[in-house]
């Protein structure tokens, strides 16, 4: 795995109960060094978090701490009665839902594009069920607040055990995602999930998981595995500046391009997320290398995109060394109203515009076969763009993404 100095490991009850979470944890261990490994109870793992909630949220460039580490488990066998118990006595283990704080859930509903959210967001998105084992990232992309405190449940034979019966609630959804709020591979292979994971896939007929590397190049523990094409590996990828510069400690980009060309040939279906876009100092000159890079070695059978969001031009003066952004983005930055009209469309409609129209000019121009889609992205800007999605059967109500419910490849559905 890739090395993960952390301030402290901290061990939920029952870990070192069973045998198999034991020797997961002492897999892990290796690569996390640390000066202080304890066991925790409820209500001490309550008093650190709340205490960690009070640090800052996002990174910010070149962000030097050590996250903590939890150790846990999902505690699958609670009743509702026991739930409610622990829920009421210690709120901070429910302070978000996406940290697993508590070892409650797994197999999530992700509500993003349901007819609500659109009606409530006004984004075009797909609702589906998601896997869940880790939250929490090695890296320290600026923009984002995933890496001070990473959560690893250890139960994944008995979490895989358990998909079956899951998979019976959503029969027509043929691709599963695999933890979005990590760089999993990272945790590979000492963490075991994902190979148990893409050799249970590999034998569900007209089903597929979507491994999400992200902003990694740690592939070389899945080259081997029996995957049978029911593995989608799907990168998010950004040029030469962003990810080095934006995105610290991840892997640069041409290493990215480098792992997806390797799992290609291992047989794994492609895919690749620019997202987000962030209009660095010539953006479009190292877009547009990116972009030419990309399709020199791999064949990606799709492409999502979205600009960064999340973030309004204030915040992005706390965070970013804004020498290095375009200054036409941050000209529109500063005049942009705020709070926007939608949430995460911080970043002009316009100007939002141009950006996509440029890189699906290079996608055009380099691979014109290559599907294309908006990730979380308005109606309005699916119709700006209508003829050229509609050339690859691509439109906002039935289209293929990253992670869309029914998104499988060809090689799993056929």
């Amino acid at each position: 795995m890739l090395e993960l100095p952390a301030s402290k490991i901290l061990i939920v009850d029952g870990v070192e109960d069973d045998p198999l979470m034991r020797a997961r944890a002492e897999r892990l261990r290796t690569g996390i060094p640390t000066g202080e490994v304890r066991h925790v109870s409820d209500e001490e793992l309550c008093a650190i978090v709340k205490q960690e909630r009070s640090r800052p949220a996002h990174n910010g460039m070149r962000a030097e701490f050590d996250p903590i580490v939890i150790f846990n488990r999902y505690r699958f066998d609670d009743d509702d009665e026991e739930r409610r118990r622990r829920t009421e006595a210690y709120p901070e283990l429910d302070w978000t839902d996406k940290l697993k704080l508590n070892g409650y859930g797994g197999f999530d509903w992700r509500d993003s594009g349901s007819a609500a959210y659109r009606k409530r967001t006004g984004l075009v998105c797909q609702p589906a069920y998601a896997l869940h084992t880790i939250v929490g990232c090695h890296f320290r992309c600026a923009y984002c607040s995933l890496s001070r405190i990473i959560s690893i449940m250890l139960n994944v034979e008995d979490y895989v055990s358990r998909l079956d019966k899951w998979l019976e609630r959503c029969p027509n959804q043929t691709l599963f995602q695999n933890d979005n709020y990590t760089d999993n591979v990272c945790f590979e292979p000492e963490y075991g999930a994902a190979r148990l994971l893409i050799e249970y896939f590999a034998r569900k007929p007209g089903k597929a998981l979507e491994l999400y590397v992200g902003k990694s190049d740690r592939v070389d523990c899945l080259l081997d595995d029996d995957h049978r094409g029911h593995t989608v590996c799907c990168w998010s990828l950004s040029a030469q500046t962003q990810s080095t510069a934006f995105e610290w400690r991840s892997a640069p980009m041409a290493a990215r391009i480098e792992a997806m060309r390797k799992c290609q040939e291992a047989g794994y279906p492609v895919r690749v997320r620019l997202s987000p876009i962030l209009p660095v100092k010539d953006w479009r000159d190292e877009n547009r290398e990116m972009i030419e890079r990309l399709f020199r070695h791999v064949t990606p059978d799709v492409i999502t995109m979205e600009t960064i969001r999340f973030l309004n031009y204030d915040r992005m003066c706390e965070l970013f060394d804004l020498s290095l952004l375009d200054e036409a983005f941050l000209e529109v930055m500063k005049a942009r109203p705020d709070p926007p009209e939608y949430q995460g469309c911080e970043l002009p409609d316009a100007y939002r515009e141009s950006v996509y129209d440029f890189v699906i000019s290079q996608i055009e121009r380099v691979s014109p076969q290559t599907r294309f889609a908006f990730c979380r992205e308005k109606r309005s800007m699916w119709t700006r763009f209508a003829d050229r999605l509609a050339r690859h059967g691509q439109d906002p109500d039935h289209y293929v993404c990253n992670c869309g419910p029914r998104s499988a490849p060809v090689t799993a559905v056929g």
